[in-house]
C-alpha cells in the first residue's frame, strides 16, 4: 500500500548494499592485514611475514560471489520490500542471516573451485557486510520516520467503505503516525437511500476516540467531487463486494484525475490469515491463504529436513542393521510400507520398521469396535496384532526411523502434522483437512503431549492446527528438543 516512493528507495538500497559489500571487501582485505601487523608488533599473535595475503586481484572471485549472493538472498528475503512496516529487529535479522548465507555460499563455492584463500580474511569479510547492510537499512528507516513524523513525505487518503475492513485499516493507520498517511475522509460509495443510517453511526462508534470521522461522503458523484476539492493521493476500496459497479466507475474516475486506486484485497472479511498478489501476464490475481503460506523460511526449512534426514540415515545405519535382525525374529518383510496421505492430499508410501505381524492390517475390520480414538482415527491399547519386538520399537519410536528416508525425498518433514490414511481423511470434517496444508512430519505438537494418551481426534486436530496456524523455524527447533525426551522415556507410547 502507498507505495509510490518506494521504488526509488528500494533501488537506492541496492545501490547502497553493493557500495557496502565492495567496502566491506577493501576494508576486510586491508584491515586483517593491519591486525595481524598490529599483533605481531604486540607480540600477541603470529609475526606478519607469512600471513600476507594474496594480491586483492585473486581475491576477485570472492567478490564476485558476493555481490551475487547478496543480491538473490536479500531479494529472497523481502530486504527491498516497503520499509514502512518494517521493525528494527527485523531488518536486522536479516542482513546478518544473508551474511550467514552468503558465507556458506562462499565457502561452498571457494571449495568446489579448490581456490585457496584466507578464511579470516572471509569470515571479517562478511560479518562487516551484514553489519554494514543492517546500519544501513536502520539509518534509512529511522530518517523516514522522523520525516514522516514531521509532517513530510505523507499521503492524503480518502477510505471507501464503511464496514469492518474500513474500520480495522483505519485503525491501523492511526496506531502507526510514522506511515505518514493521513485520513482526509471517508466514503460510502453505495446510493444513499439504500444505507441505513444505524450502519454510519455504528461506524462512527467504532472510530470513535481513534480518528475522527465527519461527515461521510456518500455516492459516486460526491467522491468525484471530493477528489477535485482535497488534495487526495490515494483512494482505498475496502468492503467492495456489495458495489463492485460503483468500485469500477470510480476507479476510472480517479485514473482521469491520476489519483491511485488500491482494493483491499482480503474482499470477503472472512478472516483468513495472508491474502497477496501476483500477475499471470497482463493479468493480477488475488490469492488467499491460510498459514504457514509460503515464505524462504519453509524453503530453509526444506534445506534442515534434507541435511539432517541425510546425516542421520548414514550415522545410524549401524543401528537400522540391529532393529532389522530385531525384526526378523517373527515373519514377514523388515520395513512396512503403508499408504499415507501427505501434503495438499498426495498420496505416498510411509516407511516404518515391521511391528506388528504380517497381515495385521487384514484384521483391522475385526477391532474397529476397540477403537479408543473418539473420531476417525483408530487406535487401541495392547494391540493384539502387535510383536514383542514391536512393542519395544513403538516404545521409543524406533519403527519410525526409517520414515528419514521419507524426509529425504520429500513425502515428509522433521516437524508437522503425522501423516493419516486415506480412510481417515475420508472421514474428515471439511474443517479438519487444513491439517494437510503442512507437509506432514516425524513430530510434532502431538508427540510431546501425551501423544496415544490423547483420546480425541478433536483434540489433536486442534494441536494441529495450532502449530500451522502460529509456525516457526524457532518453533520447529522447539518441538525438536521436546521429542528427545517424549522418545527416550517413551512418554504417552503403547
Amino acid at each position: 500500500m502507498l507505495k509510490q516512493n518506494w521504488r526509488l528507495i528500494s533501488r537506492l538500497e541496492r545501490l547502497g548494499d553493493n557500495v557496502i559489500i565492495v567496502a566491506a571487501f577493501v576494508a576486510a582485505y586491508y584491515g586483517r592485514t593491519l591486525l595481524i601487523r598490529a599483533n605481531s608488533d604486540l607480540g600477541l599473535g603470529v609475526p606478519f611475514e607469512g600471513s600476507q595475503l594474496a594480491p586483492m586481484k585473486d581475491y576477485v572471485i570472492v567478490l564476485a560471489v558476493s555481490l551475487l549472493g547478496y543480491a538473490i538472498t536479500l531479494n529472497l528475503m523481502g530486504a527491498y520490500g516497503s520499509m514502512r512496516l518494517s521493525s528494527v529487529w527485523r531488518l536486522f535479522r536479516v542482513a546478518l542471516l544473508s551474511s550467514a548465507v552468503v558465507f556458506v555460499l562462499l565457502a561452498a563455492a571457494l571449495f568446489l573451485l579448490k581456490i585457496d584463500v584466507s578464511r579470516s580474511f572471509i569470515a571479517l569479510f562478511v560479518m562487516m557486510g551484514g553489519i554494514g547492510i543492517a546500519v544501513e537499512r536502520y539509518a534509512v528507516l529511522k530518517f523516514l520516520r522522523y520525516w514522516r513524523r514531521n509532517g513530510r513525505n505523507f499521503r492524503n487518503i480518502i477510505i471507501c467503505g464503511v464496514g469492518e475492513q474500513s474500520v480495522k485499516l483505519a485503525l491501523e493507520i492511526a496506531a502507526r503516525p510514522e506511515l505518514g498517511i493521513h485520513i482526509r475522509g471517508f466514503a460510502e460509495l453505495a446510493d444513499e437511500q439504500t444505507v441505513k443510517p444505524q450502519s454510519i453511526q455504528q461506524f462512527r462508534d467504532d472510530l470513535r476516540g481513534i480518528a475522527r470521522v465527519g461527515r461521510v461522503i456518500m455516492g459516486v458523484d460526491a467522491l468525484c467531487a471530493a477528489l477535485e476539492d482535497y488534495a487526495i493521493d490515494e483512494v482505498i476500496f475496502t468492503d467492495v463486494v456489495d458495489v463492485m459497479p460503483q468500485v469500477e466507475e470510480m476507479v476510472l474516475a480517479c485514473a482521469e484525475q491520476g489519483v491511485r486506486t488500491t482494493i483491499a484485497a482480503d474482499l470477503f472479511s472472512i478472516g483468513l490469515i495472508k491474502s497477496g498478489i501476483s500477475y499471470f501476464g497482463g493479468m493480477p490475481l488475488i490469492h488467499f491463504q491460510t498459514p504457514p503460506g509460503d515464505s524462504w523460511e519453509l524453503v530453509l526449512k526444506r534445506g534442515i529436513d534434507i541435511a539432517v534426514s541425510g546425516a542421520l540415515l548414514l550415522v545410524l545405519s549401524p543401528l537400522f542393521g540391529l532393529l532389522a535382525l530385531g525384526v526378523k525374529t517373527t515373519p514377514g518383510p523388515v520395513i512396512f510400507r503403508q499408504r499415507r496421505v501427505g501434503l495438499n492430499g498426495r498420496l505416498f508410501d510411509m516407511l516404518k520398521f515391521r511391528s506388528m505381524v504380517d497381515g495385521a492390517e487384514n484384521d483391522l475390520a475385526d477391532l474397529k469396535t476397540s477403537n479408543e480414538m473418539q473420531g476417525p482415527a483408530f487406535k487401541i491399547k495392547n494391540d493384539p496384532r502387535v510383536t514383542p519386538f514391536g512393542r519395544f520399537l513403538r516404545r521409543f519410536s524406533l519403527d519410525e526411523l526409517p520414515q528419514l528416508w521419507n524426509v529425504l525425498i520429500g513425502d515428509m518433514s522433521l516437524v508437522g502434522p503425522r501423516p493419516p490414511i486415506p480412510g481417515e481423511v475420508s472421514l474428515y470434517e471439511r474443517r479438519s483437512r487444513r491439517r494437510l496444508s503442512m507437509r506432514p512430519g516425524l513430530t510434532c505438537t502431538w508427540q510431546v503431549s501425551g501423544r496415544n494418551d490423547i483420546a480425541d481426534f478433536n483434540t489433536w486436530v486442534k494441536l494441529d492446527l495450532d502449530y500451522i496456524d502460529n509456525w516457526s523455524l524457532m518453533g520447529d527447533l522447539m518441538l525438536l528438543l521436546r521429542t528427545v525426551p517424549a522418545v527416550l522415556f517413551g512418554t504417552g507410547a503403547r
